[in-house]
């Protein structure tokens, strides 16, 4: 399975670069929308009859390991956490006095929000984590490092802070995922984020500054994910075997 998913990506990061660089001459909506669509329907494939666990919760092991399975009080929990990877760049801009407020109308951010969660957010979270569990479920290190690398690689074409970024958001909603979190509410997490940090607030840093936060953003979300790793998973079991 394992190969599998890296075959699909290998495939997939060949797709994205050819319709980047305007080969077919398609629109950049278009492109946008084949890009995700794709990385969707590659999901699916990985997980084929397992989609139905998107939305039910399972009753037994999932992809047939222990502690992968989730439930929507612990996605409840997971939702509740997105905010700690918000007060990297918080506290960080307000070090620097440096969060810029951008005005936006309530219809557009309705809009935006809702093609970055149902969309490009869900079309990652499926394949970067969901596909990814099921793929590499033997090895929770694997898993991690395949989600923080898919999204740096995917990321790159933006420039290697904007990929550091990625990466170890990347790294953080893994852990949301396997402390139990339904990949639909990391999609809302990973998407509502987005949104604050691109449309409605932003720090505005450019050259080096751009690189030194990259790096700091990314050392912080590893700490974040293993720490929430560490701390969920452990309660996690010591509550099923008490």
């Amino acid at each position: 399975m394992h190969i599998a998913f890296a075959i699909a990506f290998f495939v997939f990061v060949g797709l994205c670069e050819t319709l980047r660089h305007g080969i077919f001459g398609l629109t950049p909506y278009e492109t946008t929308g084949i890009i995700y669509g794709t990385l969707a329907v590659l999901a699916l494939l990985i997980l084929r009859g397992d989609v139905v666990f998107l939305l039910r919760a399972p009753r037994h092991d999932l992809y047939g390991k222990p502690g992968l399975e989730w439930s929507w009080r612990r996605s409840l929990l997971g939702l509740m956490l997105v905010p700690l990877l918000w007060l990297v760049p918080a506290i960080y801009g307000a070090a620097l006095i440096q969060i810029n407020w951008q005005p936006i109308s309530a219809d557009a951010l309705v809009g935006l929000l809702a093609f970055h969660v149902f969309f490009v957010a869900f079309a990652q979270e499926a394949f970067f984590r969901e596909a990814a569990v099921k793929a590499f479920g033997a090895d929770v290190s694997a898993m991690f490092v395949v989600a923080g690398l898919c999204s740096f690689i995917f990321h790159m074409p933006q420039g290697v802070p904007a990929a550091m970024i990625a990466g170890g958001a990347g790294l953080f909603y893994m852990a949301i995922r396997l402390i139990g979190t339904n990949i639909i509410v990391v999609s809302a997490g990973h998407g509502i984020t987005t949104i604050v940090f691109t449309s409605v607030l932003s720090l505005g840093l450019t050259g080096q500054d751009a690189w030194i936060y990259a790096a700091t953003f990314f050392a912080a979300s590893v700490v974040l994910a293993l720490s929430i790793y560490s701390v969920f998973t452990s309660n996690r079991r010591r509550f099923e075997y008490a």
